[in-house]
Parts: structure tokens; C-alpha cells; sequence
């Protein structure tokens, strides 16, 4: 199987943590015979961090990467809090944007929402309790101040802007799967087009790559 490329460009350095721990995981996977790299990989230099989510400037790093790279896949790694509130005009411009510039991936509504997902059980039930009814966070999402300190309690092990060593792996994987039915992406006030779930687009890509590891 040939390798397929994405080069992410991302809002921050919690996504660019990540993808470093999933290539790190895909890196240590047996490859087919004959094959010296990976089915699958995810290609984010710090380079590619746009430190904002704002829609403006990641379309402008954007069109950084493209330059740099006329025929691969470029996407876009985002958190749709800003869109769904419309902060600094993101959905506004991001209904506006032009042509050639690649329907965003966004986590719904921030990677906090999308580590959450990879989790089961209570721990998951506890997160989803929170953000269906205790704080409403799904249908409006709150500001990282607000969300954090919950984080922290469910979630002790993370560090916004660094992932644990072994945070992905196959386990965790499958839940990502399990639970893309959690996604709040049903709530879009501004009746945005061109929306794309990263986690449904990493889950599609990881089934391609490696059938049946995610059965």
C-alpha cells in the first residue's frame, strides 16, 4: 500500500502535540513486506501551528504551506468554539473564504472535547453529563477559564499543549470511533457550510490505512 501524506496545519500546540503522538504510534506499527514507511502519515512541523484559531490567520498559513507544497493534502486542524460564537468574526469570514481554500477539520468545539472522546466509561459519562446539562458547554461552548478546571478533575493526566506518551494507541482509537456520535456538531447557530469533523476524518484515514484494526 502506497504511503498517503497529510500536512496539518493546526490552531495550536495541543494539536500539534497530538499529531506527534499518533505518527509516533503509526511510526511503531509493522509495515507490509517490502514497505519502509508507514500506510499513513500526519506531517505537522511547528512550522504549521498558526497559534490562534482565528479564521483569517489560518487560512494565511494556509496558503504559507501551500507554496511550499503545490500537490499534497494540506488540511486544516481547528476548534470550532470560535465559529460557533462567531469570535473575531471567524464564521463570517469563514463563509467568505475563497476558493481553493479546503473545508476546515474542526473539533467540536475544542481539542479538549476531541481528548475526551478517545476516553470510556465514567469518565467519558462524567464529561458528557458536563456538557450536555451541567454547564450546557455542547450547545454553547464556554472559554477555555471556564472548561479548564473540569478538565483538570476528570481528566487529571492532561497538560493543555502536551499529550501523555501512550495516550494513543488501538484502545484509545476504538473509543475515538465508538463515541464520534458525542460530537456536538448539530449545534451551528450561524448555519455554516463545509464543515468537517477531524476525528471523523482521522478515523476514516486509520480504516483505510489499516483495515480492521479498529473493529
Amino acid at each position: 500500500m502506497s504511503t498517503r501524506r497529510h500536512f496539518i496545519v493546526c490552531e495550536g500546540k495541543s494539536e500539534w502535540a497530538y499529531l506527534r503522538r499518533l505518527q509516533g504510534f503509526l511510526d511503531d506499527q509493522a509495515t507490509e513486506v517490502g514497505e519502509f514507511q508507514p500506510p499513513l502519515m500526519f506531517i505537522a512541523p511547528e512550522s504549521a501551528i498558526a497559534k490562534n484559531g482565528e479564521c483569517k490567520l489560518l487560512v494565511r498559513r494556509y496558503k504559507e504551506k501551500r507554496k511550499e507544497n503545490k500537490n499534497g493534502s494540506i488540511q486544516i486542524w481547528a476548534d470550532f468554539d470560535l465559529y460557533h460564537r462567531n469570535d473575531l468574526n471567524c464564521a463570517d469570514n469563514y463563509s467568505k473564504r475563497a476558493r481553493g481554500i479546503p473545508d476546515f477539520l474542526f473539533s467540536y468545539h475544542n481539542f479538549e472535547d476531541f481528548f475526551a472522546l478517545h476516553h470510556d466509561g465514567t469518565v467519558l459519562q462524567t464529561w458528557l453529563d458536563y456538557g450536555q446539562s451541567t454547564r450546557r458547554h455542547f450547545e454553547n461552548p464556554l472559554h477555555s477559564k471556564d472548561y479548564e478546571p473540569e478538565i483538570k478533575r476528570i481528566f487529571p493526566e492532561y497538560e493543555k499543549g502536551d499529550i501523555p506518551v501512550d495516550f494513543v494507541n488501538w484502545t484509545t482509537l476504538k473509543n475515538l470511533k465508538k463515541n464520534l456520535n458525542h460530537q456536538p456538531s448539530h449545534f451551528n447557530p450561524h448555519q455554516l457550510t463545509g464543515l468537517r469533523s477531524f476525528a471523523e476524518f482521522l478515523i476514516q484515514e486509520i480504516q483505510r490505512a489499516y483495515p480492521g484494526k479498529l473493529d
